[in-house]
């Protein structure tokens, strides 16, 4: 008898599709999917993105209509419910108050001025440099690294634009209340009260995800964009058509282990730390596999080990542009250029801050992991191998440095 190979739930075979761009797919399954469970408004919502940018407005209206249905203040699919009835005919007062019934005056206020004051979309040549990994993985200097090059810009982790300050943490704006009473994540240079990432910016993106880095790009006057959002869900839920490339930077298992190891409670006993490398080691695989072996975006994929980085960062600064098509600037490994980014390791930004934008690269120290740390990461397999495919393809690019 051959081998059964288990069959893929359609859910996690349309999440695939959604990384290879698989269009077909994707249309395909989502019916299956939502008759098992009308209220995935993951799917939902994602799908009616594909939709509107494929220009099939009257398919993702009732996926709009489903999402208000479920959550009255659901900015995004109201303002699409709004929009469309709009372009059929509507006053937009009336056509918001429709999409949002049980909204209040302040939501549909907001509405209306979101569609008065879109965001301009960056026409023509462009080109996306998406940085993807897991967190504390080195994003945060490559991103304003790369973001101080000649003519090019960078945002940061771009997903915290929409977000605001809670009492409890970070959530979406609630745009039933006064725009002007937002705390939204302030941009890191100048604080919450940046003059490009406006609140009505924000309120512009937040009703429509469509053109999501090229309305960034706009804003910030580039034609060239890093971003640093590294989660590949988040990459294609703002870009569906992944018109991007990607820079997948990555430590080593034991580098990325003491990274993470170093946010951990210092008080806890050998058990918590114990258990928590198991835990580790398997998000530090997620984070990973999906772009080994899912991810199929319209650019070049570039791998890049921040562990050797630190320790030639020009060489490898020079094979990344080359790579990319970037104009290359040696300047800017030790003083690079504040613009308008957002997000990102606030211990590395303060230091920035502190240095005046002046950079400071310096080998990554050795791990010096606790044994039993040690044998968790080197027995795990399938961490293991993940590493070994990921320094294959780096070491492709460190080949190409020259001398």
């Amino acid at each position: 008898m051959g081998i059964e190979v288990p069959r893929i739930q359609p859910r996690v075979r349309w999440l695939n599709a959604r990384s290879e761009r698989d269009f077909a797919t994707l249309h395909e399954l989502v019916e299956p999917i939502l008759a098992r469970n009308p209220k995935d408004l993951f799917v939902r919502r994602r799908y009616a993105r594909l939709c509107e940018i494929e220009g099939q407005t009257a398919r993702a209206e009732p996926h709009w209509a489903a999402l208000v249905d479920a959550d009255s203040a659901d900015f995004e699919a109201a303002f699409h419910r709004m929009r469309n009835a709009v372009a059929k005919g509507m006053d937009p007062a009336s056509a918001a108050a429709a999409a949002a019934p049980n909204a209040n005056a302040c939501f549909h206020g907001a509405l209306a001025d979101a569609l008065a004051e879109p965001t301009p979309v960056l026409d023509g040549e462009f080109k996306h440099i998406a940085i993807c990994g897991a967190s504390f993985c080195g994003s945060t200097l490559v991103d304003r690294v790369l973001g101080g090059l000649p003519g090019v810009r960078s945002i940061g982790e771009s997903h915290w634009i929409t977000k605001v300050r809670l009492a409890t943490g970070y959530g979406e704006a609630a745009w039933s209340e006064p725009l002007a009473d937002a705390r939204f994540v302030p941009c890191t240079v100048c604080g919450g009260r940046c003059e490009v990432l406006t609140p009505a910016f924000r309120r512009s993106l937040a009703a429509d995800a469509a053109n999501w880095y090229r309305k960034i790009a706009a804003r910030l006057d580039t034609r060239v964009l890093i971003s640093a959002d590294k989660n590949l869900r988040k990459l294609v839920d703002h870009d569906p058509l992944l018109e991007l490339f990607a820079l997948v930077i990555f430590k080593s298992p034991e580098q990325a282990w003491r990274s993470h190891l170093d946010k951990l409670p210092v008080d806890r006993d050998a058990e918590f730390y114990t258990a928590a490398c198991r835990d580790y080691m398997a998000k530090w695989r997620i984070s990973y596999r999906p772009f080994l072996d899912h991810f199929k975006p319209q650019g070049k994929v570039v791998y890049l080990n921040f562990d050797a980085f630190t320790r030639h960062p020009a060489p490898l600064l020079r094979a990344v542009c080359d790579r990319f098509g970037l104009p290359f600037a040696e300047s800017v490994l030790t003083t690079t250029v504040p613009g308008h980014a957002i997000g990102g390791n606030g211990r590395s930004m303060r230091r920035l801050r502190d240095k005046d934008y002046g950079v400071e690269i310096l080998p990554l120290p050795d791990s010096a992991l606790d044994p039993e740390h040690a044998a968790i990461i080197a027995g795990d397999e399938a961490a293991q191998a993940t590493w070994r495919e990921m320094l294959a393809l780096h070491t492709a690019l460190a080949e190409q440095v020259p001398g």
